[in-house]
């Protein structure tokens, strides 16, 4: 089998390309000109990757296309015509029943969970994360899928065991209130053998199954959370399951620690044991810090206020005497719109704040109307300008580029500037 990957530079179609290599397949494929971070992971397996072009598109490979393409799509509109055989993203995953799914959901905190259980099985398993991360291996059936519920991709997905991190209301252009959201988790957790979900969560405790284990901080969870430790470099906790385990968790912030403890308890119910190690690697773009002159650069990927929170918590809990300043670049003019309240109370927590322009990505195109009425909403904060990556490296603080577009390729362009 050949396959081509319609949008290869996608995190999940990268992760998923690089699957299929391990595996033994040919793959190739294609997307736009533009740089994107994900490129370095393909180019350093051998992966091809085409321009869009039509011409691209013949009889011998079976095709995948990225969720976000349609018929728009020259590639897409080719295939379709053509007859060739083809699946979806979250289809062709859907189909992939030779393995045991352990499936990571929930609102924020997936790519993290998802990193920490692929970690945890010292990478001896097949997985897909998030931060375009990808690798197939054939010694055992485990599969570690980070499975995101926007449009109800999810839905495809039969797991073995199921995560729920948490439950609140986003992607509100396909979501019109928190209890269709409710409803979409419902209809994963009915097709799902067994959830380990988080019991301190209070959309969460409206989920039903028959096989439902909790964890958390609150006396009613099955499996018992306690902070025995906290400091600048993370938490010792005490977990109550089954038996007492105490665990070492060397990140800053509480959603750390449920993001840890599902990946830990998700290895033991799946009958496999933990390795144990002093550190852990985190996903590309999550708290990745870089030490620049006398400042420290930090790339994250968090785009939604709570995230954005926790991010913030994380940060001045490590770097507590230093001032935290922040470039962030919103994803979707939806999302930022909707949620502007929310949007304001988390930036405000910052000492220096920069907006760039809404990175819209392929969901929206762009549009100068939107991005003016959400210059006007968000008057209060510094637009952007180069000239501001001057004044970075000379003092003793903390610069965040955040969101989920392109305010993370600053920091190449402030060390390219200064070699």
């Amino acid at each position: 089998m050949k396959y081509y990957l319609v949008g290869i530079k996608g995190t999940g179609m990268a992760a998923l390309a690089q699957l299929l290599y391990d595996e033994g397949y040919y793959v190739t494929g294609s997307d736009s000109k533009e740089n994107y971070f994900t490129e370095s992971l393909l180019i350093n397996k051998g992966i091809q990757i085409k321009e869009f072009n039509k011409i691209n598109i013949t009889c011998e490979y079976y095709y995948i296309i990225g969720n976000a393409y349609d018929l728009e799509n020259c590639e897409v509109s080719e295939i379709i015509s053509k007859n060739f055989d083809y699946s979806y993203y979250h289809e062709f995953i859907g189909n992939m029943n030779d393995k045991q799914l352990i499936a990571v959901s929930g609102t924020h905190g997936k790519t993290t969970t998802t990193s920490f259980i692929a970690d945890l099985l010292d990478y001896k398993c097949s997985y897909i994360i998030g931060d375009g991360s990808g690798a197939g291996y054939n010694k055992n059936n485990l599969f570690v899928l980070e499975a995101c519920e926007y449009k109800e991709h999810f839905l495809k997905y039969n797991p073995n065991l199921l995560i729920i991190n948490n439950i609140e209301l986003d992607h509100t252009d396909y979501y019109k209130d928190i209890r269709a959201v409710v409803k979409t988790f419902q209809k994963i957790a009915n097709n799902s053998k067994q959830i380990l979900v988080n019991g301190d969560d209070k959309n969460i405790r409206k989920i039903k199954h028959r096989n439902k284990i909790t964890f958390g901080f609150n006396k009613k969870c099955d499996i018992k959370i306690k902070i025995l430790v906290e400091n600048e470099k993370g938490y010792y906790v005490l977990v109550k399951y089954k038996e007492e385990l105490f665990l070492k968790i060397p990140f800053t912030g509480k959603h750390m620690i449920y993001n840890f403890v599902a990946a830990y308890m998700a290895c033991i119910l799946m009958g496999v044991k933990p390795t144990v190690k002093e550190n852990y690697i985190l996903p590309k773009r999550r708290m990745e810090t870089i030490e620049f002159k006398k400042t420290i650069l930090i790339k994250d990927y968090a785009h939604h206020p709570t995230e954005i929170k926790a991010l913030y918590d994380s940060v001045i809990n490590k770097y507590k005497n230093k001032k935290i300043n922040v470039i962030f670049q919103s994803h979707t003019y939806e999302r930022t719109i909707r949620f502007k309240k929310e949007f304001k109370k988390a930036l405000n927590l910052f000492d220096k704040v920069y907006l760039m322009d809404v990175f819209s990505s392929k969901r929206e195109k762009e549009s100068k109307v939107l991005q003016n009425r959400v210059n006007r909403i968000y008057r209060k904060f510094n637009k952007f300008q180069d000239n501001i990556l001057k004044e970075i490296g000379e003092k003793e603080d903390v610069w965040i580029f955040l969101g989920a577009g392109t305010a993370c390729s600053l920091i190449n362009k402030i060390e390219n500037e200064n070699k």
